[in-house]
């Protein structure tokens, strides 16, 4: 199947398309405010809530007198409803002032610091993105994405719905911040998930994040098994207003952040990666492009095709590279994609050539030559 990503044609997007480059963003980096967001809130359950801050407290022996545990359960409750993150935001100023006398106001900032990390630990660990779309022709996503049509658009073609990282430049693990830095497996190829839009998302309870100790009898193991799959779900759901983009989407995740007792996050450069060259089997050129860059891209997907074609050992699947031009129509407020040109590694083929239509219809197929060493073959990649 393809997937097509928009870039501005901007220096950094042409890199990405010299080097294979696919750089997963943070939740901060994405233009809609609730990518990542969980939807997991603390209900108003007081015995909850005193497991919650009693397993807090206990993780950094803090033991305070009852009656002020007893002020500060009273305060979270009087917040709930309350989503997971808004626990992480409470001013330290506002807490203090829970305290009746001076040496609980000394204390209670060290409870709302035992009381946010131990929330922190057990919040769903920060999920990185690189977004694709299934659809090539959509002239909101040439207008957003590509520079107003000035850019061009990627066509990868996903292998077993995956996507592989390069074999020469691969990366094995990927390093969290801060330090000490902690190191993470990463998969040698990235699943690619479509985005489910929906209009309202399916809230969870906050409770079900944490240990039996503070969850307690209240929720059987099944519910909070359910809970888990529903939060995993909302890293790939987006409100139903996006859906003209028809996303799918790679994640990475920072890892689990209760078994490194704090907050984890991916430095930029950790979240850069490359992909298997051979993947990208297309570009689309915006309507809009000035022509010294069109000539630019020919250029360099020229060097592009013809070092895959270079004797190598190992194995790799090849399929031809097709150059694809938009156009908007004179008749109506839409974009036309057109095949112009095909790089077959040996030459190029334009349209005028008998041989382009059954090209054509074989890359669109998925035909590709399979090289194993020494050997090589005709298969089509599914």
């Amino acid at each position: 199947m393809f997937y097509y990503r928009y870039r501005s044609g901007s220096e950094l997007s042409v890199k990405e398309l010299i080097y294979d480059e696919l750089y997963f963003a943070s939740r901060e980096e994405c233009n809609d405010p609730y990518e990542g967001k969980t939807f997991a809130t603390f209900s108003a359950d007081k015995d909850l809530w005193n497991n919650l801050i009693n397993e807090a407290l206990k993780a950094y022996n803090i033991k305070p007198l009852e009656s002020l545990k007893e002020r500060i359960v009273q305060y979270f409750l009087s917040k709930a409803p309350m989503p997971i993150e808004n626990v992480l935001r409470i001013p330290k100023n506002e807490f203090v002032d829970i305290g009746a006398r001076t040496y609980e106001q000394r204390l209670l900032p060290s409870m709302l610091e035992a009381i946010q990390n131990y929330v922190m630990w057990y919040s769903p660990e920060e999920r990185y993105f690189a977004s694709f779309s299934k659809t090539n022709d959509n002239f909101l996503l040439w207008s957003h994405y590509a520079n107003n049509h000035k850019g061009f658009c990627l066509i990868y073609r996903a292998i077993d719905g995956k996507l592989k990282q390069n074999p020469n430049w691969k990366r094995k693990q990927t390093a969290t911040l801060p330090l000490p830095r902690l190191t993470f497996v990463v998969p040698d190829a990235f699943e690619i998930q479509d985005v489910e839009y929906v209009s309202t998302p399916k809230s969870s309870d906050g409770f079900m994040c944490f240990p039996a100790s503070v969850a307690g009898d209240k929720h059987t193991p099944e519910e909070v098994e359910m809970a888990q799959a529903e939060r995993a779900k909302n890293y790939l759901q987006k409100h139903s207003v996006w859906d003209y983009e028809q996303e799918a989407r790679v994640v990475l995740s920072s890892g689990v952040q209760w078994l490194a007792g704090r907050k984890l996050t991916l430095p930029a450069h950790q979240r850069l990666f490359h992909i298997d060259s051979t993947q990208l089997v297309g570009i689309i050129l915006g309507s809009q492009m000035p022509d010294v860059q069109r000539q630019r891209i020919r250029e360099i997907i020229t060097e592009k095709v013809e070092r895959w074609y270079i004797p190598t050992s190992g194995h790799r699947i090849i399929s031809n590279f097709v150059l694809f031009e938009e156009t908007l129509s004179e008749t109506n407020r839409e974009v036309i994609i057109e095949p112009k040109e095909i790089y077959t590694g040996t030459s190029v083929v334009t349209k005028k050539q008998p041989n382009f239509t059954q090209l054509y219809d074989e890359w669109q197929k998925g035909y590709a030559i399979e090289f194993d060493d020494s050997s090589s073959k005709k298969i089509i990649v599914e």
